[in-house]
């Protein structure tokens, strides 16, 4: 086989005609992942499930119906957040929002602090209303 050699203003001429032709987009779907999490309230049955979660984006889920607790979780900086509509609640001293590391195991509190002006030098104890278990791909 014989490799043709064009002349450089024949090839300027082809990325002329080349740089005028309409680029096709491919619309490739980001990546995503599966998240597995286990929710167990005191006196509420357990409930389990696996959502699909975006790489780059936050996953946001609602394990169950009757608790109305809304989890964030973000796998690139380790970090969930839970919001409660119906009562207060934490992811441990008062938080609604915690950097976890691995984030397997998270206990959910009753009551919440809101950050005001006085910090308090005692850390309070708040009671536990459950637990929530998280297994994820890592990065």
């Amino acid at each position: 086989m014989r490799s043709m050699r064009l002349a450089p203003s024949a090839l300027a001429l082809s990325a002329l005609a080349l740089s005028l032709l309409p680029l096709a987009t491919v619309h490739a779907e980001p990546p995503t992942y599966a998240l597995h999490y286990a929710l167990m309230l005191d006196g509420e049955d357990p409930v389990a499930g696996e959502v699909a979660c975006f790489v780059e984006k936050p996953c946001e889920f609602t394990p169950s119906a009757e608790s109305k607790m809304t989890f964030k979780f973000g796998r690139g900086k380790r970090e969930l957040e839970i919001t409660c509509p119906e009562r207060e609640c934490s992811l441990g001293y008062g938080e609604s929002r915690t950097y976890c590391g691995t984030c397997d195991e998270v206990g959910i509190f009753e009551g919440r602090d809101y950050g005001g002006v006085a910090i308090e030098l005692v850390l309070r104890r708040y009671p536990r209303l459950g637990t929530l278990l998280l297994r994820h791909q890592t990065p």
